[in-house]
């Protein structure tokens, strides 16, 4: 049977069974997509999953080209959504509760890393400064500096993330001098 026939019986005789000819047509195309993506099993199960149930929900929305291109392109975009999400998790800087006071004789080498840090922030080119600047010293999330920038959310945690290591190269580079 036809895609197109199959999609016709879902959705204008609510023979739903006939979802799980396309389950079956194409779930090992959509795990492939999103292994290749995630690089996790788990994590490409539950694409997968997510995919068909996407894919169900919004059956009436498909155009009639390939079924298959088209369950690829959900694959493709819950995958990136999901990466995006767990970069974000491993992006925050740094729990408030890890934070703790500084003991005495850790004052002089404290106050000579926020030096050596102030000193590598502003060797920064402009817009990285500015990233940094409204992320650490202003509280805004990335939504708020990428409307501010005009970057899209991805491309500021994607900075930020090259921005800072970039800084600790740097920190480490002057703290072994």
């Amino acid at each position: 049977m036809e895609d197109k026939e199959i999609v016709q019986r879902i959705l204008r005789h609510g023979e739903t069974q006939c979802y799980s000819l396309i389950v079956k047509r194409y779930s090992g195309m959509v795990f492939s997509k999103a292994i290749s993506l995630m690089k996790r099993e788990d994590l490409a199960q539950e694409i997968t999953q997510q995919t068909f149930i996407r894919a169900y929900t919004n059956l009436d929305s498909w155009h009639g080209d390939s079924l298959g291109a088209w369950m690829l392109s959900i694959a493709a975009h819950l995958s990136l959504n999901t990466l995006d999400k767990i970069r974000r998790e491993r992006t925050e800087f740094m729990d408030e509760s890890k934070w703790k006071e500084p003991e005495p004789e850790d004052d002089e080498e404290h106050e000579t890393l926020i030096q050596i840090l102030e000193k590598s922030i502003k060797e920064l080119p402009p817009d990285d400064q500015k990233i940094i600047r409204l992320h650490y010293y202003k509280g805004k999330k990335t939504a708020e500096i990428a409307q501010l920038t005009g970057l899209t959310s991805s491309n500021v945690l994607v900075k930020l993330h090259r921005i800072r290591e970039l800084l600790k190269k740097k920190i480490d580079h002057e703290r072994n001098k």
